[in-house]
């Protein structure tokens, strides 16, 4: 039976002696290949590589294929016109091919190197050379008037024209409509097309039409339309005494009875009380009201406290069911310590002695494991050694693929209760008990198990010593 190697092996550039690959008589018996694999074939006397089978296919798919051999021969095809030939081969007696090209002559080939030089000019469909242009545009003065005209090329496009009426300039353009720009009084402008005017200056004391309310666009804001939108805003009007409804000096009126009241008005307590008298809303300094609704005339209708929104400033003190402000104080007992370092409270609980209870960590041993689950510690005694099962679901195993390699991450410390992976020695064993051979490193109390390939749960164990 054949030792099992699941991983690559670095020779480090030392010599392979006295090697020998697969020998089979087919590609049959050598079985699917991968890429690069070698075996040599004893019935044709030649060595086979595996290669992926092109054009590519998903999966893919490989062949076996013979190694070596060489260029036997070459046929050169060359093409021709009505001047000779417009590309030669010329192989020499050392294997070297040398491509010449001739200047084109002719008027129906296409894909030769132009008499004009490369990069000069270049082969349209039809079969002429021709100088590529840059679509250079002009703007000059038209025949026979004082207006303006578009060239492309030097072939004429599109006409500015100056008509001295109404302080217009037009331009009139061949495949749409006509645009007019007036400079008259009001910065009138106008177009044929779908659009909105840019960068438009408008004299002193313009008048612009007042956009609708909620249109985002980029239209002159009105005052009109900004008055509308200020309406309803936060305005600060001072504080107040929540209890009697005054307000803070210099205001001298009565927020619960007298005071002309708009929406978004917002007072601030600075002297608690129930607000309205009602019980139920009981206000602290800090607290604030906001005007959900307009009191014109409070002599006729005064302000009730359905007219304010209520916003808490959560600056009480808390209780057992309250949200506020509050501390952290270590009890009678002096196992638990609460120091505060730039106003945050560290809680800790301070180790356990002989006179005193504190806490407690069970710490693991030689030949004593320690497993903590939901807070509790479970202890185990073992020998020095166990046999790991490699799967991801145990709670001392980790399970990555990653770059073609499967890793299984086994922590020593919780398995053997070893303070140093480079202390344990692993033997890899496969379901049926036949010795494999993985990659294994060491770091900490972890030691890794690497497999190349994708390997499931369970199809391997370790066999762990801690020799510490």
């Amino acid at each position: 039976m054949a030792i099992n190697y699941l991983n690559s092996i670095d020779l480090n550039q030392n010599e392979l002696i006295h090697g020998a690959i697969e020998n089979q008589a087919s590609d049959a018996l050598a079985g699917t290949p991968v890429e690069g694999q070698l075996y040599f074939n004893t019935t044709a006397k030649v060595l086979k590589v595996g290669r992926e089978i092109l054009p590519a296919t998903t999966p893919k798919t490989y062949e076996w294929v013979e190694v070596g051999g060489g260029v036997e021969s070459l046929t050169t095809t060359q093409s021709g016109n009505s001047t000779g030939n417009s590309i030669t081969l010329l192989t020499a007696a050392t294997g070297a091919v040398t491509v010449n090209a001739f200047a084109y002559a002719g008027t129906s080939n296409v894909g030769y190197v132009p008499s004009g030089g490369l990069g000069t000019t270049f082969l349209r469909g039809d079969g002429t050379w021709v100088v590529p242009t840059n679509d250079l545009y002009t703007l000059g003065k038209a025949a026979n008037s004082n207006n303006l005209i578009l060239k492309n090329d030097g072939v004429d496009q599109d006409t500015i024209v100056f008509n001295g009426t109404a302080k217009e300039i037009k331009l009139d353009v061949a495949t749409a409509d006509s645009y007019t720009f007036s400079l008259a009084d009001g910065a009138f402008a106008e177009w044929g097309a779908a659009g909105s005017p840019t960068n438009l200056q408008l004299p002193e004391h313009a008048v612009a039409k007042t956009p609708a309310s909620g249109d985002s666009s980029t239209r002159i804001a009105t005052t009109a339309f900004v008055q509308e939108k200020l309406t309803g805003l936060l305005e600060f009007k001072g504080g107040f005494n929540a209890n009697t409804g005054d307000l803070d000096s210099p205001l001298t009126t009565d927020l619960y009875t007298d005071t002309i009241i708009n929406i978004g008005d917002y007072y601030v307590v600075t002297t608690a009380g129930d607000f309205f008298g009602n019980a139920a809303t009981p206000l602290t300094p800090g607290d604030s009201v906001i005007a959900q609704n307009a009191v014109p005339d409070p002599s006729t209708t005064p302000a009730t406290e359905a007219d304010f929104i209520v916003v808490q400033s959560d600056t009480d003190l808390a209780t057992a069911t309250t949200v506020g402000l509050g501390n952290v104080v270590p009890g009678a007992s002096a196992t638990v310590t609460a120091p505060y370092v730039a106003g945050t409270a560290t809680i800790d609980v301070v180790d356990s002695t002989a006179s005193q209870k504190g806490a407690v960590i069970v710490a693991g041993g030689t030949g004593i494991s320690v497993a903590y689950a939901s807070g509790t510690a479970t202890v185990t005694a073992s020998s020095n050694g166990a046999r790991q099962d490699l799967l991801s679901s145990d709670a001392n195993v980790t399970r990555t693929e990653s770059g073609g390699l499967t890793t299984f991450a086994l922590d020593v410390g919780a398995i053997l209760g070893s303070t140093s992976a480079l202390n344990v020695k692993a033997e890899i064993i496969s379901a049926a008990g036949q010795t494999v051979y993985a990659d294994i490193t060491r770091s900490g109390t972890t030691l890794n198990v690497i497999f190349t390939g994708s390997v499931a749960d369970s199809a391997y164990q370790a066999l762990l010593i801690d020799i510490a």
